[in-house]
């Protein structure tokens, strides 16, 4: 199933959340498996992996497919790091953030 490529704005903060939420609903809703992309040198805060997070359980509630095109990096995994995702994760939570890479 091809997925839908979405890249998101350079800045996924709490004052952004709004539309990044609207972009995502949009998606899921006309696509069956979206792509997200995080532009280089994003910035992000906490609010994007909750985000992620909600967008990706949506999808899963309507059989849809929500991923990432690459593994978290740079901002992103700051991000995940610091609100301590990344300690005792899950195999989907891993598998969805970073793709299966082992932390180290």
């Amino acid at each position: 199933m091809p997925s839908h490529p979405l890249t998101l704005p350079s800045t996924l903060s709490i004052r952004h959340a709004a539309p990044i939420r609207e972009q995502l609903l949009a998606a899921l809703e006309k696509h069956d498996a979206v792509e997200v992309e995080f532009p280089d040198g994003c910035e992000a805060d906490l609010s994007l992996i909750q985000l992620i997070e909600a967008a990706r359980r949506h999808a899963d509630t309507h059989g849809k497919r929500l991923s990432l095109k690459t593994a978290a990096n740079g901002r992103v995994f700051d991000v995940l790091e610091r609100g301590g995702f990344l300690s005792e994760m899950d195999p989907a939570f891993s598998q969805f953030w970073l793709h299966r890479k082992e932390i180290q």
